[in-house]
C-alpha cells in the first residue's frame, strides 16, 4: 500500500480511538491526554497493565509480549488479519478517498520512468561523444593509404557518429 494512504490513515485516528474502536480494551479511566498511559491489554489476561499507549507518536507496546506498532498494526492485531487488510478496512471504515493516491502513484511511476530514461539517454551521448573523441584521435594518427586501409573502419564511424 502507499506510504501517503498510511499517512492518512494515521492522520484520521488516534491510537486511543483506534482502541476504543477495535478492540474492548476499557479506556474509561484512562487518562487518554497525556504524553503516554498504560491499560490492561485486551489480547491476554491482564492483571497489571502491561499495554503502553503513546499518544504524541500514535503507538502502542505490550510489555508482555502482545507486541506493539501504530494503529494499522493495532487493527490488525484486534482483527487477526495482515497490515494489507487492516489498511483496506480502515479506508473503508474512515471514508479515505483513495483516487487521488492512485493518480499521484501513477504520476509518480511515469515520472520516475522518465527521470530513468533521460538519465539512461545522457549516458549514452556521454559515450558516444567519448568515442567520437577516441576516434578523431585514431585518425589524426593516420599517416598514409596503408595506415587508412588498416584502420579504414574509423572513418566510417565517425560519420555514423555525427
Amino acid at each position: 500500500m502507499s506510504t501517503n494512504i498510511c499517512k492518512e490513515i494515521k492522520n484520521h485516528l488516534s491510537i486511543a480511538e483506534a482502541l476504543d474502536r477495535y478492540t474492548d480494551a476499557n479506556l474509561s479511566k484512562a487518562k487518554i491526554y497525556k504524553k503516554q498511559f498504560n491499560i490492561c491489554c485486551p489480547w491476554h489476561a491482564d492483571k497489571n497493565p502491561s499495554l503502553t499507549i503513546y499518544t504524541e507518536s500514535n503507538t502502542w507496546h505490550c510489555w508482555a509480549g502482545c507486541g506493539g506498532g501504530d494503529v494499522i498494526n493495532l487493527v490488525a492485531k484486534s482483527k487477526n488479519v495482515s497490515n494489507d487488510e487492516a489498511i483496506k478496512l480502515l479506508i473503508k471504515d474512515l471514508g479515505i478517498n483513495t483516487t487521488s493516491f492512485v493518480q499521484n502513484s501513477q504520476e509518480y511511476k511515469i515520472n520516475r520512468g522518465l527521470k530513468e530514461f533521460n538519465h539512461t539517454c545522457k549516458l549514452y551521448s556521454c559515450a558516444l561523444h567519448d568515442l567520437k573523441i577516441s576516434l578523431l584521435d585514431e585518425a589524426k594518427s593516420l599517416k598514409d593509404v596503408y595506415d587508412l586501409e588498416q584502420k579504414g573502419d574509423v572513418y566510417h564511424t565517425l560519420a555514423r557518429i555525427e
